[in-house]
């Protein structure tokens, strides 16, 4: 047996081991941790520690907060690990609200998370009316446009919003289509304080879409919940309210998942 063991550690990349070692400590600890702590933490060099967070703050798997300079996981990890672990685990949560909302408004309930820098449908409920919007599992969708990319997006940091801004076209598709930077980061502020974000006619003339950001234990935006419908049977003025609805749904599955 010991044998067998010392075969397998001998296969051991160290930086590599000391990164993932470095991830689960972080994990551990939500508020982040100063490079002198990690390097306490796991008896590693300094000059480890430093090469190790240097690398994954460029990669995007940590962020520093420019205060207490602690390191935290962002948001990238999380969404590979629900990308590729957690999807079904994710919509069995959320189903049950996703049923409730439709019932509630009548319209297409989806569910959907980020993977790299796209949204990514994972689940729906067809609305009740003979007139409806679907889409397929697994449709991929781009965020400048998408109330389900506003909402994850507003209550993300501003670092990790930025790596989503740059790497969208804001290619445009309606009058109404967001078409800079600048005009996208004032519509993440209005969907923060919102609590929702929305879709007005910006990707398709005559569809609308409402939805609220679902979070995980460490209050990270991980999915979103959405309705969509014509423009005829989602006014502007039903915004707030069904704002709400969405944010409640939300909040269901957030305490599901431990938020």
């Amino acid at each position: 047996m010991s044998s067998e063991k010392e075969t397998k550690s001998s296969y051991i990349i160290p930086n590599l081991d000391r990164a993932l070692r470095v991830m689960e400590l972080l994990a551990d600890n939500p508020k982040g941790l100063t490079m002198s702590e990690i390097s306490d933490a796991l008896k590693i060099p300094k000059n480890s520690a430093f090469r190790i967070t240097a690398t994954m703050d460029h990669r995007g798997f940590l962020e520093r907060d420019p205060l207490s300079k602690a390191y935290i996981l962002t948001n990238k990890m999380t969404n590979i690990s629900h990308s590729t672990l957690a999807e079904k685990s994710l919509v069995e949560n959320a189903w049950p609200s996703m049923l409730q909302l439709r019932d509630e408004t009548l319209e297409t309930i989806l569910f959907g998370t980020l993977v790299d820098t796209k949204g990514v449908v994972l689940e729906q409920a067809p609305a009740h009316h003979g007139f409806k919007f679907t889409v397929d599992i697994g449709t991929q969708f781009g965020l400048h446009t998408a109330a389900p990319g506003k909402a994850m997006l507003a209550h993300m940091s501003e670092r990790e919003q930025d790596r989503f801004i740059q790497a969208m076209s804001f290619e445009k598709y309606t009058k109404n289509t967001i078409t800079n930077a600048d005009d996208f980061r004032t519509e993440l502020a209005k969907a923060k304080i919102q609590g929702y974000g929305v879709d007005c006619d910006e990707e398709r003339e005559g569809m609308r879409c409402v939805a609220a950001p679902v979070f995980n234990s460490k209050r990270q935006p991980i999915a979103a919940i959405w309705l969509t419908g014509p423009s005829s049977r989602i006014p502007i003025k039903n915004f707030p309210k069904l704002g709400q609805a969405c944010i409640d749904a939300a909040t269901e599955i957030s305490k599901k998942l431990g938020a």
